[in-house]
């Protein structure tokens, strides 16, 4: 059987990415879906995709967020000069005036970093064409060829989406490139597909760049790729038609805002007096269960948005 499997393989990959193909795993089964005719053509026709800053937006946020900042060094400033009585600063003015220099300190940088930002606004770039993307900053901008895109040696999925609040408070897109002679690494690309939001907010036509950089990677790499059912779900996309489809994602944080609930319930409701150590417990009993039960309303409203898709191409069609 592996020498027919071989054989069958017509495709011509690069030690390193032979290398970073994984052994079939037999635990879970792929939905194999058609890419349609229509939509490859749509995408081949489109030529390369440049995104489009929001300058606007961008510098609305940075001012905005520079008015917050002067807003509440003035209202420390104010409160100092304002206070009546001194008597509980008696004793620790040292510390005081050390906390309250760190706190100004991290305003002023705070402002000072925003209006470094203000002359860079747009200094963002995203483009996708039938090779590969690029991304970043332009002057060293980085960039993938849909053949360096390869399975991931470990798991069931090679597409996903991963949510690290330790780096920012958004999901990123993952998946594998190989490099010419080296390992296979993990790019981590934001959904709002922007590096830099000080630079760029987001991109106007960040939909169909979206769109395009998934379809690529459904389409051009050798041997396909394996996608989590939850990057449809997270992109607004319809994994069969490629057509938009906000309502799961919309139901998702609705039901996840919902899950968060019964942990409000218990910090709000916890009788004064008991343990602190029992209330979290609870806490966090409560919030596995409402993660369950998110699980369970999405498997129910949206059964088909489940599990592991790969994509194939009719024979012939443009890609």
């Amino acid at each position: 059987m592996g020498r027919k499997h071989r054989k069958g393989q017509r495709v011509a990959l690069p030690p390193a990415a032979r290398d970073a193909v994984p052994p079939v795993s037999r635990a879970v089964a792929s939905r194999v879906l058609d890419v349609p005719a229509q939509v490859l053509e749509a995408l081949a026709q489109s030529g390369p995709l440049e995104g489009v800053p929001d300058l606007r937006g961008t510098r609305l946020v940075i001012g905005g967020l520079v008015a917050f900042f002067a807003l509440m060094a003035a209202g420390l400033v104010a409160a100092v000069m304002l206070e009546e009585d001194w008597s509980n600063a008696r004793g620790n003015e040292a510390i005081l005036l050390l906390l309250g220099l760190l706190l100004f300190g991290a305003l002023g940088g705070g402002i000072w970093y925003l209006l470094r930002q203000f002359p860079r606004v747009g200094e963002g770039m995203l483009r996708i064409d039938a090779n590969g993307m690029c991304w970043g900053d332009p002057a060293s901008p980085q960039a993938v060829h849909w053949r360096e895109v390869c399975r991931a040696r470990a798991g069931f999925h090679d597409v996903k989406t991963e949510f690290v609040s330790s780096e920012a408070i958004v999901k990123r897109l993952v998946f594998q490139q190989v490099a010419r002679g080296g390992e296979p690494r993990e790019i981590r690309l934001p959904l709002a597909l922007t590096v830099d939001t000080g630079r760029v907010l987001r991109f106007r036509n960040r939909a169909v760049l979206l769109r395009a950089l998934l379809l690529h990677l459904a389409t051009q790499p050798k041997p396909r790729l394996r996608f989590d059912a939850e990057v449809f779900i997270d992109a607004g996309i319809d994994p069969q038609t490629w057509a938009p489809m906000p309502a799961p994602r919309r139901w998702m944080w609705l039901s996840s805002l919902a899950g968060l609930l019964p942990v409000l319930a218990v910090i709000v409701l916890w009788p004064m007096g008991e343990h602190i150590g029992w209330m979290v417990a609870t806490s966090v009993l409560a919030l596995v269960a409402g993660a369950v039960a998110m699980g369970w309303f999405m498997r129910q409203r949206y059964p088909g948005l489940q599990g592991v898709f790969e994509f194939e191409t009719a024979a012939g069609a443009a890609s």
